[in-house]
């Protein structure tokens, strides 16, 4: 054990170092934030901006050009069509229960078993 401290010196005072360090900053930097806290009045006025921000998204015009330009119109979809697959049991958490070519307790016809 001795022998493995006096090889690991350095790195052992670096991490001691840097824990010390995230330690020292957190107690001390992030206690508690800056930010002044909402009020009555401070709300108001966030809606207010709000809205005028909301507002002003009306005015917004977008360019419909680029669908009908020669490169997006060269584009490949190259996405794969997933196959439908069989659907299960109309209630998955029925307890199966196999009758020779009659219908369960449930009321799901089951096929027999070969």
């Amino acid at each position: 054990m001795m022998n493995f401290l006096n090889k690991n010196k350095m790195f052992i005072g670096v991490g001691l170092v840097l824990i010390l360090g995230a330690i020292y900053y957190f107690m001390n930097f992030s206690g508690g934030s800056s930010a002044p806290a909402l009020t009555q009045s401070s709300d108001s006025v966030v809606s207010q901006d709000l809205l005028a921000t909301l507002q002003n998204l009306h005015t917004i015009k977008l360019d419909n050009s680029i669908f009908t330009d020669p490169v997006f119109v060269s584009l490949t979809d190259f996405g794969v069509t997933i196959p439908p697959e069989p659907v299960g049991r109309p209630n998955p958490f029925v307890p199966i229960t196999v009758f020779s070519g009659q219908s369960s307790s449930s009321g799901v016809s089951l096929p027999a078993s070969h």
